[in-house]
């Protein structure tokens, strides 16, 4: 029988020594970040944020360049390893609502808005998508939290998954290394939001205590059964490793010297292209042109680069730039050609790292009005590094962009290029970021706006930082002092009136 419980297997003196480090150094930031303890691990974060008088309005993922701005109150969404999607407050910290029905960890997740063809006059039905280990794709009414569609979308975990809205489509990257599209158009003609219920337990009680992960025997999850399945669309072949991240960008306006649109610019942007981004478990990025040809999508390969020795965790696309994060412990920037699909990304600035990085947060694309020239980035030595940007480019020598690389992580000791300053608060790797606006009253009575910045990390916690108070206040940091154990004492076989017994007649003998 396989168990997932760790202190039942056999742990070498270094995993021993890193579980001890881990429990001081959560003793020591319990109440580090003002943190949201969860009920399981979260593998990915999603920040929305809403109008204060629009009931269950959803905004984009915090992290894409249109989002927090001119909104109000936040929640933190997340995909957990307990099976469920949690919907947090990150006012209150609280928890207030709870997606059951995978049977395997959530890994994923994205929004869609869908117009209620019936009622014109309704605005549009939030919809949740989710990706799980069970292999499915679930689709979910925001407002009732009734289930509406399950799709056995591949013959491995989902791993990733990303909405395109001008698409209408859900795109899926699976540990089976294909990546899946998936018809949404049809939710708004298909489905009868007027008879979907509340489901049970929608708000969580605010003194709730967290919901532990179901128990486990180690074994692959249980496969989900197809219940009003998402139409496929198409499939795209490829990798060969996992697909860990999916991203995109929109095809824009190519302009020659008159003003006048060439003839190739001008076909993909009539008909809605898009370059989708996919990157895998050995550093491989792919990028793909999709179009919308009446009910069915097309799309084909168009680049291919290993821009990494090994895994990308996280990718962050936005105004040219394309940001990743890899296992080869290290930080690209490369920069692309929104006119032309078929022009690959050009790496400009490699920022090493001393260990592997999981997750990273570009300020200036996801929230541009903050005017902050930072990076943060989260890794697997626990740490959030903040740098500044342009110390970056001011420190690099052009011509030797990007660094040389082999995947050696810097020394101990070495800073990292552009470093402002080092966090310390999670107790294992931080695996996701968000960013998000928060209403405040001043002392003059008026209202104002403070930028604040969430990470997700596998300690099970949510942990919240101010900006910009995050680069100035210092944080302790654990270091463990080996002990050398005292010899124990063998013991007697002897009483003690025994023992003094001997002790006379050994000292009769002197």
């Amino acid at each position: 029988m396989q168990t997932t419980d760790t202190s039942n297997l056999f742990q070498s003196d270094a995993q021993q020594a890193k579980s001890a480090y881990r429990a001081a150094k959560a003793v020591l930031h319990e109440k580090t970040g003002d943190p949201i303890q969860l009920g399981s691990k979260p593998l990915r974060l999603v920040v929305s944020q809403r109008q204060h008088q629009a009931e269950l309005g959803l905004g984009d993922n915090a992290r894409r360049p249109e989002a927090a701005e001119g909104i109000s109150e936040a929640d933190a969404w997340v995909a957990e390893s307990g099976f469920v999607i949690r919907r947090v407050g990150l006012n209150s910290g609280k928890t207030k609502q709870l997606f059951r029905g995978h049977t395997g960890p959530v890994t994923s997740l994205d929004f869609f808005s869908t117009k209620i063809q019936s009622t014109p006059q309704t605005p549009p039905r939030e919809i949740l998508v989710t990706g799980s280990w069970d292999k499915s794709i679930r689709v979910w009414d925001v407002q009732t939290k009734s289930p509406i569609s399950t799709t056995i979308a591949h013959t491995d975990f989902v791993k990733s998954l990303i909405v395109i809205p001008s698409l209408d489509i859900v795109v899926s990257g699976s540990s089976d290394k294909d990546i899946r599209v998936w018809d949404l158009s049809h939710l708004s003609s298909t489905v009868d939001f007027s008879s979907l219920q509340l489901q049970p337990s929608t708000l969580v009680p605010a003194d709730a205590a967290p919901e532990t992960a179901p128990s486990g025997t180690g074994a692959a999850p249980p496969s989900a059964k197809a219940v009003n399945p998402l139409p496929f669309l198409l499939s795209l072949k490829g990798h060969t490793r996992p697909i860990e991240r999916l991203a995109y960008y929109q095809v824009q306006i190519a302009s020659d010297s008159t003003g006048k649109d060439d003839a190739d610019g001008q076909s993909r942007l009539t008909n809605g292209h898009v370059v989708l981004l996919s990157v895998d478990s050995l550093g491989t990025l792919k990028t793909w042109e999709l179009w919308r040809e009446g009910n069915e999508v097309k799309g084909g390969l168009r680049t291919e680069s290993r821009p990494h020795e090994i895994g990308i965790y996280d990718i962050v696309v936005g105004e040219g730039e394309i940001w990743t994060a890899s296992a080869d412990n290290s930080i690209l920037l490369s920069t692309y050609d929104a006119t032309n699909p078929l022009a690959p990304p050009i790496p400009t600035t490699r920022i090493p790292h001393p260990s592997g990085v999981r997750s990273l947060l570009p300020l200036p694309l996801a929230l541009p009005s903050l005017n902050a020239p930072y990076l943060l980035t989260g890794s697997s030595d626990e740490v959030i590094r903040i740098i500044n940007i342009s110390d970056v480019d001011s420190s690099v020598d052009t011509e030797a962009k990007p660094y040389p690389w082999t995947g050696i992580p810097l020394a101990a000791g070495s800073p990292v290029v552009g470093l402002a300053r080092e966090v310390d608060g999670h107790s294992h790797d931080i695996v996701d970021f968000g960013v998000y606006l928060k209403e405040e009253v001043d002392e003059s009575g008026k209202m104002k706006k403070e930028a604040w910045v969430v990470s997700a990390s596998l300690d099970g916690t949510l942990r919240r930082w101010k900006w910009p108070n995050v680069l100035l206040e210092k944080v302790e940091k654990v270091v463990l002092v080996p002990v050398e154990e005292e010899p124990k004492k063998k013991e007697s076989l002897l009483t003690e009136e025994e023992e003094r017994e001997l002790a006379e007649l050994m000292g009769d003998d002197e």
